[in-house]
C-alpha cells in the first residue's frame, strides 16, 4: 500500500471509531475479498489506539461478517466481503456496547467489595505504595498512554492492599475487561488532575476506615470512565447506567463490623486473620 491504511482517531478513541476507520480504510484502499490488511501491530499504530481497544474493534467486524482473523503462520486480518455490511456492524457495536456496559457495572460490586476488604487490613506500606503509584499520573501525564496504564496500576495495587488471593484474582480479571477503555482517557490537566485527586481522597478514605465516605469518592470514581464510555458513544451517562441500576446502593458494611458489633470479638479477628 502506498498510503497509511488507516489514519488517527481524533475523536473520542474507542472501539466505534476504530470501526469507523477500518471501514473506511477499506473504502479508500478498495480492498478485494482475501486481501491482507495491515497486522495488529502496524493498524493499531496508524491508528493510535492501544491493541486491546483493536482486538475489540475487530471482535465486532468479524462477528459482522467484514474480515476474519487467522492465527498462527500465515495468519493475519483478511478481508471477507467488499460488500460491508454496516447495518451488521451497527448492531453488533449495539451488542459490543451493552457488553461494555455490564463490564462497568460489574466494575462497581466487585471493585467496592474489594477496596472495603483492603481498607479493613492494609498496611502501611500498602499505603505508600498506593500513594506512589498515585504519583505516576501525574508524572507521566504527558506520554500516550501512561494515565491509562498508571490508573491500572493503582486498581492493582488497592487489589493487593487486601492481602487475599482470590480478591486479586477477580480484580486482574476486571482489569483485563477494562483495558480496551483505557484509551479513553485523555491528557487533560483537568482530567487528570481529578483523578490524582479522587485517588487521594481514596486512600484517605481507606487508612481512616471511613466506609461512607470511601463509598461516595469510589461512585466519582466510577463514573470518570462510565461518563466517558457514554459520551464515546453519544449518549448520557444516565441512560446508559442509572435506568440499570434499580437500587441506590447502599454503605458498604464488612462482616466483621457485623460481628464485632454482635460483640463477638474473637471471630471477628478469626475472619481478619483469614483473609489476610
Amino acid at each position: 500500500m502506498s498510503r497509511a491504511f488507516a489514519q488517527p482517531i481524533r475523536t473520542p478513541r474507542t472501539f466505534e471509531a476504530a470501526i469507523e476507520e477500518i471501514l473506511a480504510g477499506i473504502e479508500r484502499s478498495r480492498l478485494r475479498p482475501g486481501t491482507r490488511l495491515p497486522n495488529e501491530a502496524e493498524l493499531a499504530g496508524q491508528l493510535d489506539i492501544s491493541k486491546p481497544t483493536l482486538r475489540q474493534a475487530l471482535r465486532v467486524l468479524e462477528r459482522s461478517g467484514v474480515i476474519v482473523v487467522r492465527a498462527g503462520k500465515g495468519g493475519g486480518i483478511f478481508l471477507v466481503s467488499e460488500l460491508l455490511p454496516y447495518g451488521a456492524v451497527e448492531g453488533n457495536i449495539a451488542v459490543e456496547t451493552n457488553a461494555v456496559v455490564e463490564v462497568l457495572l460489574g466494575r462497581r460490586v466487585i471493585e467496592r467489595a474489594v477496596t472495603h476488604a483492603a481498607a479493613a487490613v492494609a498496611s502501611r506500606d500498602d499505603y505508600a505504595e498506593l500513594e506512589r503509584v498515585n504519583g505516576l499520573i501525574a508524572k507521566h501525564r504527558r506520554e500516550p498512554g501512561a494515565v491509562g496504564r498508571a490508573d491500572a496500576m493503582f486498581h492493582a495495587a488497592v487489589a493487593r492492599s487486601a492481602h487475599n488471593r482470590l480478591l486479586a484474582d477477580s480484580m486482574r480479571l476486571v482489569g483485563r475487561q477494562l483495558s480496551p477503555l483505557r484509551d479513553i482517557f485523555t491528557s487533560d490537566d483537568a482530567e487528570i488532575g481529578l483523578i490524582v485527586d479522587i485517588h487521594t481522597r481514596q486512600i484517605r478514605a481507606m487508612r481512616n476506615r471511613e466506609p461512607v465516605e470511601l463509598d461516595t469518592v469510589l461512585d466519582a470514581h466510577f463514573r470518570i470512565l462510565e461518563e466517558r464510555f457514554a459520551l464515546s458513544v453519544g449518549q448520557t451517562w444516565a441512560t446508559m447506567f442509572v435506568r440499570r441500576r434499580r437500587r441506590p446502593q447502599r454503605p458498604f458494611e464488612p462482616p466483621w463490623q457485623k460481628l464485632a458489633t454482635l460483640g463477638d470479638d474473637y471471630r471477628a479477628q478469626a475472619w481478619l486473620e483469614q483473609t489476610r
